[in-house]
């Protein structure tokens, strides 16, 4: 057996990016994580060349910019549009690739025209062939068992590696909600200000107004005396 994992984290601003596609002899899998900033009016698109009757999913979340939104789509290798999101924070996709060739995944912020939005995607591409790494194994005499229990542990790793993945977009949640309750915070404070400055100003105008009127009486009552 022969197995190849990778697993990428790096943060980028180009216009667009190759992931790498990783190919075994009897299993390929692939596992990418990327987090990457989109400019405003812009539009950052990657490209995965991927065999036919490949497994992909791809997650993404904005952890970062404006409403925490962004455009998503997905295109086969004939650039027909198999997946869409708009203006979503985050979202999830899978699929079964029909034909072999380069499908391109793209995230759009060009209805923003001024912030620029962060986002976290993980890329996971599987061949899918357990089964079948499974009766090749049965078919071996002397390695049967020791061919089942790799193929075994690299099926583990694989579930490792989800899980992994699922940690790092629970964490980007995590880093999203911790900005949305900062943000939060920080215009509670200053709108609380803003009051505590307007009752200071209004205290102040009542009391001023208060010694007008007293002002005024006693300036009558002494014309009147006179």
């Amino acid at each position: 057996m022969f197995s190849l994992k990778s697993k990428a984290v790096v943060s980028t601003q180009s216009t667009g990016a190759l992931l790498v596609l990783l190919v075994g002899v009897s299993h390929a899998t692939l596992e990418t994580a990327l987090t990457f900033t989109v400019a405003p009016r812009k539009e950052q698109c990657f490209y995965e060349d991927v065999q036919a009757n490949f497994d992909v999913e791809i997650d993404y979340q904005v952890v970062d910019g404006g409403d925490l939104d962004i455009d998503f789509s997905v295109f086969d290798s004939s650039l027909k549009r198999i997946a869409m999101d708009r203006r979503e924070s985050f979202g999830s996709h899978q699929f079964q690739v029909k034909t072999s060739g380069v499908y391109k995944f793209c995230f759009s912020n060009k209805f923003s025209k001024l912030t620029s939005k962060t986002v976290f995607m993980d890329v996971y591409v599987d061949d899918g062939n357990y089964e079948e790494d499974k009766e090749a194994s049965d078919d071996a005499s002397m390695q049967t068992g020791i061919t089942i229990l790799n193929k075994q542990v690299d099926n583990i790793k694989n579930y490792l590696f989800k899980t992994q993945v699922q940690l790092q977009l629970t964490k980007a949640q995590r880093n999203k909600d911790q900005k949305i309750q900062k943000s939060n915070k920080t215009r509670v404070d200053r709108w609380s200000m803003v009051q505590c400055v307007f009752m200071i100003l209004m205290a102040t105008v009542q009391v001023y107004l208060l010694k007008q009127l007293f002002k005024e009486d006693k300036t009558q009552k002494r014309q009147a005396r006179i």
